[in-house]
């Protein structure tokens, strides 16, 4: 398909390089746009089949490192430690590339539907996700180099500094906030307007605006200085207020990990990068050393040894699953599957994440003119435009809704009226007839202005499980989204303060009113019921797990230890945002990357001489 889009564009009759560009956009557009309404997501691994069911396993040879999966955090990783000649890293990636249609931050949404999404929904939920199709929430995970850094929103937001003063405080020295700090500004190139002993300028990740800004930008500035909302630099030390949103974006495109990062690495001779790999069993020996992975890729299967550590990066839903299926987890859970068990550590426990409720859209009387693919393309080709901006959005906010002053509970995203029609919305979402018909249907992205609220620090815990002891199916993964009273009612005060943003004067002189909500209409009069029933209809995803190889000092509570090595088996780390001890007040792409560059300082000085 992609040679005859090329052909097509070759084959103009007369035209100059920018007009065969542009042409080449506009078709790869209406064609992967189109293609994504049509995708059937995958419910198995079952393209690796074959090799998994190979009874012959092949020598792949030994490594110093070998890390497994590419993505946010594996890609800094593998460039890093790559960085020491002495090194020999073999880096395993279930995907593969990623391509031009993948670097446009508008069509984020359009990549859950194709090959860069492993295809994950939660299982039926009871708390959440109930005006879903079957009950199950969309949890989309990157499947490409670059990880979920190649399919996310691109929003660059580091958290809070409490954040990270509290990893400590649950016991895992060397993750405070002045610790931390040093390794998120090493990994940035920002081109925002930033304080130097906060933002970094010689990173190899680009961070910037999308421009132009909305002109509604600030009209959102002004509404939340009335409600005594500051205009902040959300990445430095005060986070409470609203901020211009910040990308990993460079001349308008996304930089993924993989593009900022690994592009960087792949042509030293001491780094191979192998992609459409299933790896399926972390070897141990008996004396619980980790002594390399088995892998499966073009209908074989390979033993490969790791002469100084097995890293696992595989992502918080794969990182569990694959130590699982190794035999390190909840011992009960493993001998139900006939799984011996090596190390009896709560692997898959405590998943969280920032629930996010979309049902706050405001209608106006401000109405964007149409325009086209080809204005928009234009645009984009010079790095401007909506195709530019990530979900839409182009500013954030931070409230506290509890008591005391320390890190936000809230993070809303602001939406402002856009020029790009999508049908995709609903099949992202995974949202039932009713509310596809009688709400998303009824926006109109011209005039509506969007508020997207996320809950940054749920009290409710998830789980992910093996469905059973083959590699080849998908775990299951149970959000629990509201499972705690707590949460419900933390978002219904966060309503509240939109709900009250938008009553002043900024937001009525453009006449912005709520629309209406087809779900819970019998509960309306009953405020907090009717909002509780509300969200949990309506809430999905941020797509944000986070938790689930928990670092800590006990291996009762955690899987990892503060250098994140796995409790109990030596030569064996996990290193992504599964570790989190708990949740941070922003986006997971940032600390991700942030873990990696940290773990890659260690691992390199515990290995200076050897």
């Amino acid at each position: 398909m992609y040679a005859l889009l090329v052909v097509s564009v070759i084959n103009l009759s007369v035209g100059t390089s920018s007009t065969i560009t542009e042409k080449y956009y506009e078709e790869l557009i209406r064609q992967r746009t189109a293609e994504a309404e049509s995708y059937n997501l995958p419910t198995t691994n079952n393209e690796f089949k074959p090799g998994v069911q190979s009874n012959t396993t092949h020598d792949y040879g030994s490594y110093d490192f070998v890390i497994v999966g590419a993505g946010s955090a594996g890609s800094v990783l593998a460039t890093r430690l790559s960085e020491t000649d002495s090194y020999k890293i073999l880096l395993l990636e279930a995907g593969g590339e990623e391509d031009d249609f993948s670097q446009i931050p508008s069509m984020f949404h359009h990549l859950f539907f194709t090959k860069m999404n492993w295809g994950y929904f939660s299982t039926p939920q009871t708390t959440c996700c109930l005006g879903m199709k079957n009950r199950a929430c969309a949890v989309p995970r990157g499947k490409v180099l670059g990880g979920s850094s190649a399919i996310n929103a691109i929003m660059y937001v580091r958290g809070n500094r409490y954040d990270f003063d509290e990893w400590v405080e649950l016991g895992n020295p060397g993750w405070s906030y002045e610790e931390v700090l040093p390794y998120f500004i090493k990994s940035e190139n920002s081109q925002v307007d930033g304080d130097p002993g906060y933002h970094g300028k010689t990173g190899f990740w680009n961070v910037a605006y999308s421009s132009p800004a909305s002109p509604f930008l600030s009209k959102f500035f002004n509404a939340s200085l009335k409600m005594n909302q500051p205009v902040v630099d959300y990445n430095r030390r005060q986070q409470i207020g609203s901020g211009r949103l910040q990308f990993t974006i460079k001349r308008g495109k996304r930089q993924s990990t993989g593009k900022a990062f690994l592009d960087n690495a792949r042509q030293r001779s001491n780094l191979e990068v192998k992609s459409n790999v299933l790896v399926t069993k972390v070897i141990i020996d008996k004396s619980k050393v980790a002594k390399g992975v088995e892998f499966v890729t073009k209908h074989k299967k390979f033993f490969v040894k790791a002469k100084k550590e097995v890293i696992v990066s595989a992502g918080v839903v794969n990182s569990p699953q694959l130590l699982m299926l190794s035999g390190i987890g909840p011992k009960d859970h493993l001998k139900a599957l006939k799984i011996d068990v090596i190390e009896d550590l709560p692997v898959g426990m405590n998943l969280r994440e920032h629930a996010l409720f979309p049902g706050l859209v405001y209608n106006t009387n401000y109405t964007l003119s149409n325009r086209s693919t080809e204005e928009f393309v234009k645009e984009y080709l010079k790095g401007l435009g909506p195709y530019t901006r990530g979900a839409g959005a182009d500013a954030i906010g931070f409230i506290h809704t509890g008591q005391g002053n320390r890190a936000p509970t809230i993070e809303y995203l602001f939406v402002p009226p856009t020029e790009i029609k999508s049908k995709i919305i609903s099949k992202a979402f995974n949202y039932n007839d009713d509310l596809t018909n009688n709400f998303l249907n009824k926006l109109d992205p011209q005039r509506s202005i969007l508020i997207y609220l996320a809950l940054l620090h749920p009290k409710s815990r998830g789980r992910i499980t093996l469905k059973s002891n083959d590699p080849l199916d998908f775990p299951y993964v149970n959000l629990n989204m509201f499972s705690e009273q707590e949460d419900i009612d933390a978002v219904i005060e966060g309503i509240e303060f939109i709900r009250n943003l938008f009553e002043t004067d900024t937001f009525k002189k453009i006449d912005a009113r709520l629309l209406e909500i087809p779900v819970c209409k019998e509960l309306k009069k009953q405020y907090r019921e009717y909002w509780e029933c509300v969200i949990r209809h309506m809430t999905l995803t941020i797509y944000h797990p986070h938790g689930t190889t928990a670092m800590g000092p006990d291996k009762k509570t955690s899987v990892v230890d503060s250098d994140l090595n796995v409790h109990g088996i030596q030569k064996l780390r996990v290193v992504d945002a599964g570790v989190f001890p708990s949740s941070p007040s922003g986006h997971l792409n940032a600390p991700a990357v942030m873990v990696a560059e940290k773990i890659a300082d260690i691992i390199k000085k515990i290995y200076r001489f050897s």
